[in-house]
């Protein structure tokens, strides 16, 4: 394994793990990504994502909306932003794609730079985010990880061979732009051999939330006692248009139920890794593992269960039941006839709402 996979690997890993929700990235329409892209060139990602953005959609929730529109219309809803000639430049641009792409979105580099307002970062923030493209979208941030981890090394051909190592140009791209809203320099150390890890216990100090000083009561001896707790990893494993799921086999509890793969996360193991077996051990197969796009956190008097769902790809292998199950592939528009487990109802709403 070169460095290139190894340190791509790790990467993966961490974005699984820390890696932000926005919500063009839980819906990756290539609408909503140029969207985000443009508003963030000149505007704080986290401003954008939580003002901006649903705004924007909330009025033209399709590019045809924005096309029909004219400036007069889009300005309210841009206020605030500020660089005005971005938005007139959005609107230029979504009337070209209705009047010379069929209404959608372009999907070569060339087309995305010949729009008003697109660079080429942008072009490949498009390609890469929207249409899973291993091409890097570099920005001043990732450039200065790789120049420290890759000191005299020419920064495009070096991003341009992790992005090949990676699983996925989305979450290559994803996972760099993230760690670089994180991470300080003396952060990322330089292991043996040349080869590069993160010092992942200081990004984890890094991430955690400073704790205000408030007055509390003394809490009981009862109160005092940690809770067990269950941490599961979910595969919600999609094929031409569908997913794979199984009933829980006779013996066990909510025989018969309905749900997606997965099971208990293991000592010494991230998430990614324990879809990963759980996945090969009970259907047999080998998954690409996607950031969790779900969790949801389950108290009970003495334990809490901790479920995180992940959207996987198949990359080697035939599902086959091998813990005596009944497997079956499902559309989301069949999900209502299906008499799943509780504990996946939330997420299966959102499954219904992504683009596959």
């Amino acid at each position: 394994m070169s460095e290139y996979q190894k340190f791509t690997s790790l990467l993966e890993d961490w974005f699984a793990l820390y890696g932000r929700n926005f919500p063009w990235r839980e819906n990756r329409d290539p609408y909503y990504v140029w969207i985000s892209e443009i508003m963030s060139q000149q505007t704080q990602i986290d401003r954008v994502a939580d003002k901006f953005f649903p705004r924007f959609i909330k009025t033209f929730p399709t590019l045809q909306d924005l096309a029909a529109a004219e400036w007069e219309a889009v300005f309210p809803v841009w206020e605030g932003l500020g660089y005005y000639n971005r938005g007139k430049n959005l609107l230029k641009a979504a009337k070209i794609i209705v009047d010379k792409h069929d209404g959608k979105v372009p999907q070569t580099v060339a087309q995305l730079e010949a729009l008003p307002g697109v660079g080429k970062y942008t072009a490949h923030a498009i390609m890469a985010f929207a249409f899973n493209e291993k091409v890097p979208a570099i920005d001043t941030n990732i450039s200065k990880i790789i120049t420290i981890l890759w000191p005299g090394k020419d920064t495009v051909k070096v991003a341009q061979s992790l992005v090949e190592a990676a699983d996925s140009g989305y979450v290559w791209n994803s996972a760099m732009m993230d760690l670089a809203s994180k991470l300080r320099a003396d952060q990322i150390i330089e292991g043996e051999l040349g080869q590069t890890y993160f010092a992942e216990e200081a990004i984890r100090e890094s991430f955690k939330p400073k704790r205000k000083k408030t007055l509390v009561k003394k809490k009981t001896e009862k109160q005092k006692k940690r809770k067990h707790r269950i941490e599961v990893g979910i595969a919600c494993i999609w094929r031409d248009g569908k997913y794979l799921i199984q009933a829980r086999p006779k013996g066990k509890s909510f025989e018969g139920a309905w749900e997606f793969p997965g099971g208990k996360r293991e000592k010494g193991e991230n998430f990614r890794e324990c879809v990963k077996r759980e996945i090969q051990e009970e259907v047999g197969i080998n998954v690409s593992v996607r950031p969790h796009f779900y969790e949801e956190l389950h108290e009970f008097d003495r334990t809490e269960l901790l479920l995180r769902f992940h959207r996987c790809q198949i990359q080697a292998g035939e599902p086959k039941a091998l813990e005596e199950q009944e497997i079956k592939w499902v559309a989301p528009a069949d999900f209502g006839e299906i008499d799943f487990l509780k504990t996946n109802h939330k997420a299966l709403e959102k499954l219904k709402g992504m683009r596959l």
